[in-house]
């Protein structure tokens, strides 16, 4: 028993005096950062307010303020334990908030040399300007359920609410269908298949992908004479028996829609209304979507005025 306690109270002394080594993780290691703020064309943007947040642990931060110069370029310098924040605004403009790329060396250069990067590492941050705001119908709808299962409902974008018999809604934009089947006995083994559908034959929808550093996460305006899709289709089948099949909008997508399309005797469009649906449409528990709707017709800007 007592040499039990002789080895342990060794062992405790011994790690007393030892002297652990160097993590940058932990300890933090030497940011340099040259941020140059540019416009969606690419012009430098000068007087934009920066806040660079730099992490000097998990929980605590430095944080570095100020203005770019002429030519839209900010310096900051600090000690981080590996990660960075850049915040950045101006009148005009849509606020952008992202994280830094800070570093150039490798591993063992940062922890031989306890700095992220050899000069200062040059990060790109787009502000996006405020062009052509427009006053769109904007929707937010939660649905419990989509009113019926195994059939088509139709759904009037504009007012987004269902058209006859199911509500009110006076044009049917969308068609969905949405097929249910659940295992009477195991609730967990289920499939479930949403079909959305433009009836329209000039109708339809294209993806894109969300920007989600900016304030404004969406194109400025849809394509008039991009390639549509007329039919999307969301899956998913936890039938049991065989592996899972999960086919939702990646997270971040959402859909560009071109509706009550006419054109003329050769093809070209001559009316329509454009808008958004995003950035999930998920029918895992009922249909969740959100919708931007641009009344004035033939007019493709879908930049939302409630983001001035």
């Amino acid at each position: 028993m007592k040499s039990r306690m002789s080895v342990a109270l060794l062992v405790a002394v011994v790690m007393m005096g030892m002297s652990f080594a160097y993590s940058p993780i932990i300890d933090g290691a030497a940011v340099d950062l040259k941020i140059r703020v540019v416009d969606d064309i690419g012009e430098p943007v000068p007087e934009a307010k920066m806040a660079v947040v730099i992490y000097t642990t998990p929980n605590k931060a430095d944080t570095k303020r100020g203005e770019t110069d002429a030519d839209g370029c900010f310096a900051a310098r600090g000690r981080s334990c590996g990660e960075v924040e850049v915040w950045a605004s101006k009148k005009g403009y849509y606020d952008t908030k992202t994280t830094a790329a800070f570093r150039n060396l490798s591993n063992d250069e940062v922890e031989r040399r306890r700095k992220w990067s050899e000069g200062a590492v040059e990060t790109k941050i787009v502000l996006k300007k405020v062009r052509n705001p427009v006053s769109t119908a904007f929707h937010l709808v939660d649905y419990a359920n989509i009113p019926a299962t195994n059939e088509v409902v139709c759904l009037d974008l504009e007012t987004f609410k269902w058209c006859p018999p199911h509500g009110d809604g006076k044009h049917d934009d969308l068609h969905l269908f949405y097929e249910v089947w659940r295992c009477p006995t195991n609730w967990f083994s289920f499939r479930k298949k949403l079909t959305i559908t433009a009836p329209n034959c000039v109708d339809g929808f294209y993806r894109s992908k969300v920007d989600e550093t900016s304030r404004f996460r969406y194109a400025y305006s849809a394509q008039t004479n991009g390639t549509y899709t007329k039919t999307v289709t969301y899956n998913v089948d936890r039938s049991g028996g065989k592996p899972d099949v999960v086919e939702l909008p990646p997270d971040g997508e959402y859909l560009t829609f071109r509706m009550r399309t006419a054109t003329n005797e050769v093809g070209k469009v001559i009316r329509a209304n454009y808008g958004r649906i995003g950035e999930k449409s998920d029918h895992m528990f009922g249909l969740r979507m959100k919708a931007w709707f641009n009344k004035n017709v033939n007019d493709e800007n879908l930049e939302d005025a409630r983001l001035r």
